[in-house]
């Protein structure tokens, strides 16, 4: 699983937005596709994308730019991947509908597939962009978290 670098130009930029003091700097996109050299046609329709599903605010004019349109603790990374990439799908067969893999009918790991893939949806579910920030400050105290522990042994447990 490898997020698409939309994503992560879309987390780029939700956590510059969110380190600007107060959330209430504008930040433009010609400012972050500079900083952080990413392709600004690229950006603008990533910004674009999270404006339209309600995580930015965009302001016009020549002072314009965006912002978080929600506290950073109330973004969470699910949210993000989805806006950007659709809904998560770790294999061609659990969307629901038939697909077009030669092991369709045969296969014994539809199930389990379907298991990790929810699983990997509720943890991202439950990282928000407030986790992101924190641990840029070196604060792991979230790696200590017994539900997190309890989510990795049941994966590992599983997995033997």
């Amino acid at each position: 699983m490898r997020f698409s670098k939309k994503v992560e130009y879309a987390l780029i930029a939700m956590v510059e937005m969110a380190q600007q003091s107060g959330y209430s700097e504008l930040v433009t996109a010609r400012s972050l596709s500079k900083e952080y050299r990413i392709p600004p046609e690229i950006l603008s329709k990533v910004l674009q994308k999270l404006t339209r599903i309600g995580l930015l605010q965009s302001v016009q004019g020549i002072k314009g730019g965006y912002t978080l349109a929600k506290p950073v603790d109330q973004i969470n990374l699910l949210e993000v991947v989805e806006s950007i990439d659709g809904p998560l799908r770790l294999v061609a067969c659990n969307t629901g509908r038939p697909c077009d893999c030669e092991q369709f009918l045969f296969c014994n790991i539809q199930t389990p597939m379907q298991y990790i893939q929810d699983e990997f949806a509720q943890l991202l579910r439950t990282i928000t962009l407030k986790d992101l920030l924190t641990r840029m400050k070196g604060d792991f105290t979230w790696v200590y978290d017994q539900k997190n522990f309890n989510k990795i042994d049941k994966l590992v447990g599983q997995s033997v």
